[in-house]
């Protein structure tokens, strides 16, 4: 019988915008209305997601504290709260709650989820990466179990990381079909071209924006737009970039969106040049709204793409030729309602709670 008594609680930063955000908030959502005590420890209790979670779940705030300093508010809580199970995810929010529960004489199952690789941002990071490797290596037996959102990943924890693979539980992204459907509705409170591209992310190296930019500018069509959602460091080098190209006054940046989907819903084509992706959940939202996808051969991308017609996977993360003349095909792909179903089936918040609460809560 499942234990609906249980404490879950997820620890993150904040609630800004992101991607594991998300998918925090979808599971603690869902698993509110499973009958679970849900809530979130927070270093700082802020972000434009905050409306999105259920106002049952409760929220914990560490005293607005920068995640390298919250080890010992962390601990505090935790032995507080004593949640059953705690699940946290990004490289450094994982070894903080690790280290926060060393030693802890309360059974709490500490969970992590990865959600991302050190490969090509390895080149950049230098030493740096190979210190954060080598702490994943130490701290990671430490879980009770660590979320793999990929065969990519799962493959990674398993090669590179070197977990057992009784350790690692493979949990793809979730999606919940009607509410996404449902906040696709929405009205937006500003105008948007007829006819637009659509980049939705984190604006940094790995996503390999100067890729999409170039090709849009040699794109042949001169009617469509190329709107770009998102926030990051590189915000300011890609805006002087843009600003030099002729065809400047069709790129629209229009920085952190709290809800893209209204967004994605009128997009021609949604379009994900990255270097590097482990299980990016805006192609589901994009095939759900049977908005066409071009990407670059990320593990990610290919895992969510392969045999789903209607949509085109570039051979090159550089080829700017390549990549232009794929968005100009991809624009008429029609997508095929039957195999986004079966993929969203297997995607779904239910089929994904159920493996949460089989392999990990019950």
């Amino acid at each position: 019988m499942k234990n609906r008594n249980q404490r879950i609680a997820f620890f993150l930063p904040s609630l800004n915008i992101g991607g594991i955000e998300r998918v925090f908030i979808t599971y603690a959502n869902y698993l509110l209305e499973e009958g679970y005590d849900v809530s979130f420890f927070l270093c700082k209790k802020e972000g434009k997601l905050l409306s999105l979670l259920n106002t049952g779940v409760e929220l914990y705030d560490l005293g607005n504290v920068q995640l390298r300093f919250s080890f010992l508010k962390l601990r505090k809580c935790i032995l507080r709260v004593r949640p059953d199970i705690i699940i946290s995810g990004g490289d450094f929010p994982n070894m903080v709650l690790i280290i926060s529960s060393l030693l802890l004489k309360q059974k709490t199952k500490i969970v992590i989820s990865q959600h991302n690789y050190y490969n090509e941002e390895s080149k950049r990071l230098g030493w740096w990466a190979h210190c954060t490797c080598w702490l994943m290596r130490k701290m990671y037996p430490k879980a009770y179990k660590v979320i793999a959102v990929s065969d990519g990943i799962y493959e990674y924890l398993r090669t590179k990381i070197g977990l057992s693979v009784n350790k690692i539980v493979k949990i793809p992204n979730p999606i919940n079909v009607d509410e996404m459907i449902k906040e696709s509705l929405e009205p937006i409170d500003f105008s948007l071209p007829m006819k637009y591209l659509l980049f939705v992310g984190r604006l940094g190296y790995i996503k390999n924006l100067p890729l999409l930019l170039e090709a849009f500018e040699i794109w042949e069509p001169s009617d469509y737009y190329l709107v770009i959602i998102g926030d990051g460091e590189m915000m300011t080098e890609l805006l002087e970039k843009a600003k030099k190209m002729k065809k400047a006054d069709k790129i629209i940046f229009l920085g952190a969106v709290e809800n893209p989907l209204p967004i994605l819903r009128r997009a021609k084509l949604l379009v994900l040049p990255s270097l590097s992706e482990a299980y990016p959940t805006i192609l589901l939202e994009a095939l759900c709204l049977s908005i066409p996808v071009l990407a670059t051969p990320t593990k990610g991308a290919m895992e969510i793409l392969q045999n789903m017609e209607g949509t085109n996977l570039s051979s090159s993360f550089a080829d700017v030729e390549e990549f232009a003349k794929l968005m100009k095909k991809s624009i008429e792909e029609k997508i095929i309602p039957k195999q986004v179903k079966e993929k969203l089936q297997f995607n779904s918040i239910e089929n994904i709670a159920s493996l949460i609460q089989y392999e990990i809560i019950d």
